[in-house]
């Protein structure tokens, strides 16, 4: 049977195993390749594309939670993994939570003895395109160089992720996503250029042009929808220098956007470095009438003493929390204390990640105020979030107050 559905990447130490989860892969269509260990997994993944993977937790000397991590430190998250383990339940749920805190795409845990009905439901991902350059492949090409060409070039630019009013049904905002589409190896992901620009010391410019594209590109926007916002991501590194709040607001005054559409949004990790700093740059921004939200909240180690020491007006819940919360009751235990927390702290609450309906009824019996995520849609370009955002709203206020927010197509 010719490969229709990509490559299949089964990696396991029991030759048994291997093969049974080989030929299964090659009966749904896969191009079927194995690997008996880590090493061997390290050195197909840096070389080639996959779309999916089988994973044996149990390697031999090294385990399967390191192959988890190699996986997302080389931007392939959009890989599918299917983890397969021997081990009980408690490992096994410990054990996707390790992988949704890398952000890693899980297509299921299965254990063993393997339901062979099971593991082909698993594997039997849906016909898509073969993989497009925002692989790894284009990191090992990519110079800090050609950032500073593509800057100068002007092909960085933004998509909009939508950010919908739990009580109303409309949308409040949106984040701005950085984009880069290069004549040479197409779109590159963020996972490959922004670790080039950090170790190059190239955030501040590559900041500077996210930011100035939000703001343009969403001037339409802010001026149509009262009282909306536009977030965008501000990097760690720039989390101790002085001059940001002023270079920000110089780049507001210069699109002509009023600071209060403005917030940026910065990782507990990132606020945590250097507190002073991140303090005295924080305090400036809300000065300036600019949010700032804490992102990502939870995945670090210092939550509660950035929530305590810094002034964040918004709480975003990380998207593993809320996509785990539906199926996991320590999950939702860590969701509904966020939003208590943050209560506490008079701050906004955002969840981002919602894909499904039952984890929206969660997050809007618990009290969070605002959702993002595939359930409503993902990351548009600036012509097609206007007409999203257009309908999504005339459709909210056409239903009461009271109505439940539904998802529209994307």
């Amino acid at each position: 049977m010719s490969a229709t559905r990509g490559r299949l990447l089964v990696v396991d130490d029991d030759l048994v195993q291997r093969v049974l989860i080989g030929k299964i892969g090659a009966k749904l269509g896969y191009e079927t390749v194995v690997a008996s260990s880590y090493e061997a997994a390290t050195e197909l993944l840096t070389r080639e594309a996959f779309e999916i993977m089988a994973l044996d937790l149990s390697l031999g000397e090294r385990d399967g939670v390191e192959l988890l991590r190699f996986v997302a430190e080389a931007g392939l998250r959009a890989m599918s993994i299917v983890i397969i383990s021997g081990c009980d339940d408690r490992i096994m749920k410990a054990t996707r939570r390790v992988a949704n805190g890398l952000k890693l795409s899980l297509g299921g845990c299965l254990t063993k003895p393997l339901d062979l009905n099971r593991l082909r439901s698993a594997l039997e991902l849906p016909d898509r395109a073969p993989p497009a350059a925002t692989s790894a492949s284009p990191q090992f090409r990519i110079t800090p160089e050609r950032i500073l060409r593509g800057l100068a070039d002007g092909e960085f630019f933004v998509e909009f992720q939508p950010k919908v009013a739990l009580q109303t049904g409309r949308v409040v905002g949106a984040e701005a996503l950085a984009r880069w589409r290069t004549a040479e190896f197409g779109m590159v992901s963020p996972m490959v250029f922004v670790p080039i620009a950090e170790e190059a010391g190239l955030m501040r410019e590559v900041t500077d042009c996210i930011l100035s594209s939000a703001m343009s590109q969403g001037r339409k926007l802010i001026e149509r929808n009262p009282g909306f916002t536009i977030a965008v991501n501000i990097s760690g590194s720039l989390m101790s220098d002085l001059a940001l709040p002023d270079r920000i607001e110089e780049i507001l005054r210069r699109e002509n956007i009023s600071p209060s559409s403005l917030t940026v949004e910065i990782t507990e990790t990132s606020a945590m470095a250097d507190v002073d700093r991140a303090n005295d740059i924080l305090v400036r921004l809300r000065i300036k009438k600019i949010g700032t939200a804490i992102d990502d909240f939870g995945t670090g180690y210092s939550s509660l003493a950035a929530l305590a020491r810094l002034p964040f007006s918004e709480l975003k819940i990380d998207q593993s929390f809320i996509k785990g919360c539906a199926s996991d009751d320590d999950m939702m235990k860590i969701v509904d204390a966020s939003v208590a927390l943050a209560k506490a702290f008079n701050m906004k609450v955002v969840a981002e990640g919602v894909e499904t309906p039952e984890a929206l009824e969660i997050i809007r019996r618990i009290g969070c105020d605002v959702a993002q995520g595939f359930l409503f849609a993902p990351s548009l370009r600036r012509s097609r979030a206007e007409r999203w955002i257009s309908e999504r709203n005339a459709l909210a206020d056409d239903q009461s107050a009271s109505a439940t927010p539904t998802a529209l197509a994307s």
